[in-house]
């Protein structure tokens, strides 16, 4: 089913949609923060006044309410401190801007300082134990990329590993937290390597696996890992070639090699652009991948490597799951609206729209969701 702007504005739910820039009042008299509903985390900007606006939006999806933190920067990757699930740490897509959040207060805490010779590359995780952060940076000169170690709370460099290749994106732990996988989107100098994702072990830093894409036009952007194992990889066209050209997805199950792509072709040529969020749906074995250009989201078979749905949906960009598992939840549009798609069937619910939800950044996660995965001793406490 397509959502195209008369059902937009036909079946959107409304809410308390007045947007400010300090925290929004509650439209009810529920506990906001209710870890059986669904909290959505994304980066957001706006024009207010002619002037423009960045925030990070906290939304309840069930109470259809909302609370805007007032940024400088448009928050991109989105982390949970495992040890404080009202903390949060965000960080600019190549850029020098990260920050912690206090959904206490719903203001920034903390900002987070890098030196002159590197940017942040969107994203970072915390080890297992929640002390260290871990934050993909780039050296500005040569486009080598870094993992650079930092204390969780005073933000200072602890130390740093290389992560095999050239401006680093996504990065996200494997193994119990002994292995950190990471993308590097490569570039144009002369003598660079090959974009890849690369598995590299924390305790040595040294590098396990490399893994390269057999479309040599693509890049590699974001990714999610099931829990078999299994890698997929949503692509921008490669450095140096235009948005004209097509992004991808790719995938590797088990034993198999890395394949990007080709069929149905009708829906590959329509991937202009980015390929810009990925989420593993692990009950029914199915990568979900948003599309902004192409208009649209595809569903993939991990297993049999094999599309199942491309749905139709205006300028989709950040994914996440329910917490029920049941839904994909999709933030799509200029204006800012959320749905959600049955995993089982994976038909849009119209009935389900929220807008405007201030999401316009790439990604969303789910708050409630995360939380069950990282502190499930703690989610209610």
């Amino acid at each position: 089913m397509s959502l195209n702007r008369r059902d937009f504005i036909k079946l959107l739910t409304m809410g308390c949609m007045t947007p400010t820039l300090a925290t929004l009042a509650g439209c009810t008299h529920q506990r906001f923060y209710n870890p059986d509903q669904d909290i959505i985390l994304g980066g957001g900007r706006f024009k207010q006044n002619d002037e423009l606006k960045h925030v990070l939006a906290v939304i309840n999806l069930q109470q259809k309410d909302k609370h805007l933190v007032d940024m400088d920067f448009l928050a991109h990757g989105i982390i949970i401190d495992p040890n404080d699930k009202r903390r949060l740490i965000v960080f600019e897509k190549t850029g020098t801007s990260a920050a912690e959040i206090d959904l206490n207060t719903h203001t920034v805490s903390n900002k987070i300082e890098i030196s002159k010779e590197k940017q942040f590359d969107g994203h970072g995780v915390f080890n297992k134990t929640g002390d260290k952060l871990f934050c993909t940076e780039t050296y500005i000169s040569s486009h080598k990329g870094s993992i650079a170690i930092r204390d969780s709370h005073s933000f200072k460099v602890l130390g740093e590993f290389p992560t095999y290749g050239e401006n680093p994106h996504e990065c996200q732990l494997v193994d119990d937290g002994a292995t950190i996988v990471v993308t590097n989107t490569g570039s144009e100098n002369a003598g660079s390597s090959e974009p890849s994702i690369t598995y590299i072990d924390i305790q040595s830093q040294k590098l396990i696996e490399q893994v390269t894409l057999n479309n040599q036009q693509l890049n590699t952007g974001h990714f999610d890992i099931a829990k078999d194992g299994s890698l997929i990889v949503a692509s921008a066209p490669k450095k140096g070639l235009d948005k004209t050209h097509s992004g991808g997805v790719s995938i590797r199950g088990g034993n198999q090699e890395m394949l990007s792509m080709t069929q149905p072709k009708a829906v590959i040529d329509q991937m202009t652009g980015e390929a810009l969020s990925v989420i593993v749906d692990n009950k029914h074995n199915i990568a979900a991948v948003t599309h902004p250009d192409g208009n649209m989201v595809t569903f993939w078979s991990i297993d049999k490597r094999e599309l199942l749905k491309a749905l139709s949906v205006p300028k989709p960009r950040g994914l996440t799951l329910s917490l029920d598992g049941k839904s994909f939840i999709v933030s799509y549009d200029t204006n800012t609206s959320i749905v959600l798609v049955n995993t089982k069937n994976l038909n849009a619910r119209t009935d389900s729209i929220m807008q405007p939800t201030y999401t316009s950044g790439s990604h969303i996660y789910n708050w409630s969701k995360t939380l069950t995965e990282i502190m499930p001793a703690n989610v209610y406490t």
